[in-house]
């Protein structure tokens, strides 16, 4: 089967479960809910003449319900649906994993059903494939809300090369976090709290954050992005990002919605541009560093941090552009239908 005939779909079964579902008032998105939205990303990429899904593996249902579905007679029209074998940890390693895999396979493009962390996870791992994300999780700022009928057409228009990927594709702004030995990447945030433990908490209060570096700040957007955003607006297109001191003494206050249904006065100290390449230590006395909203570093005493926003991240469709093209280039409009009882000459 020709890889360019093929495409990947992630779909994390844990997002939109953590604590961020309790404190605001955001509504967790159901195993039954991805099954839902699958089906209409099977659909759209089936319209477009993709042949074959490499889905991810999972535990939780997501797999085991589009399995069940897939020899119905409301599967009509859907590409033939593969599973990638693998050990299942019910971890993030099982979606590190299964990029991978598809990676290898050679999908023309992969569709992520998730929020930050788990874009963050699979761009880590897609290489040069482009990627379709459609919002299920909880922190969604990576992640734009879209039909995921239009989206798994946009997907299977970039995967067959019916629409040039060159021409609806742009290289994703990164956070870069080095730390010793340790390094991560942000796709959207990355924070400095006043806690002193990674275990696998989530970061919903900027009460607890001391520095906020943002890729991109854009207005409408949800969590701690929504601070720059609602000072000083930075587009994902930009060749800069955001750095922000939190907290007293404090030069001014943002009203920002760090969640769903959740309002904040964040005192801002200052704040400033950064350009891509550039890179600043993180200030004495932090402590635990958030990666995309989740707690995931915590450097040694005395031991240099450093942040440096990098150009040249994931390629990233944009659905509407690739929607736009294809009417341009009249790749979904064929011949009339043909007449009942009409023959050939």
């Amino acid at each position: 089967m020709n890889g360019s005939t093929t495409v990947g779909i992630i779909a994390n079964p844990a997002s939109a479960r953590d604590i961020r579902r309790l404190v605001a008032e955001g509504a967790p998105v159901t195993t039954n809910d991805k099954i839902g939205i699958l089906k209409r990303v099977l659909v759209g990429l089936g319209s477009v003449g993709v042949e074959r899904v490499l889905s991810m593996t999972d535990l939780s249902g997501i797999s085991g319900g589009l399995q069940a579905l897939a020899d119905r007679l409301s599967a009509r029209g859907w590409p033939r649906l593969d599973f990638v074998d693998h050990e299942i940890t019910e971890t993030p390693l099982d979606t590190v994993v299964a990029t991978r895999a598809m990676a290898r396979a050679g999908v023309g493009a992969i569709v992520v059903l998730g929020g930050d962390g788990t874009n963050r996870l699979v761009a880590a791992g897609c290489g040069d494939i482009p990627m379709v994300s459609i919002s299920t999780g909880t922190n969604n700022t990576f992640p734009r809300f879209v039909e995921p009928t239009v989206a798994g057409m946009a997907a299977g228009l970039v995967a067959t090369g019916k629409v040039h990927a060159g021409d609806v594709t742009a290289r994703a702004k990164y956070l870069l976090v080095s730390s010793g030995e340790v390094s991560e990447w942000a796709l959207v945030d990355v924070a400095v709290t006043d806690m002193d433990f990674v275990a696998s908490g989530a970061v919903w209060d900027p009460a607890g954050v001391s520095e906020l570096y943002l890729c991109f700040a854009e207005p409408g957007a949800i969590g701690l992005s929504s601070i720059g955003a609602n000072l000083n607006p930075v587009s994902r297109s930009a060749p800069w990002g955001m750095y922000l001191k939190l907290g007293p003494p404090a030069a001014l206050t943002v009203t920002a919605p760090v969640g769903p249904g959740l309002v904040r006065q964040v005192a801002v100290a200052s704040h400033e541009l950064i350009e891509a390449g550039g890179s600043r230590a993180i200030g004495p006395g932090g402590g635990v560093i958030a990666i995309d909203g989740e707690r995931m570093i915590r450097p040694e005493p005395g031991q240099e941090t450093t942040v440096t926003l990098m150009a040249g991240g994931p390629r990233v469709v944009d659905v509407g552009a690739t929607m736009a093209r294809a009417a341009e280039t009249g790749v979904l409009v064929g011949p009339p239908p043909r007449s009942p009882g009409a023959h050939d000459p």
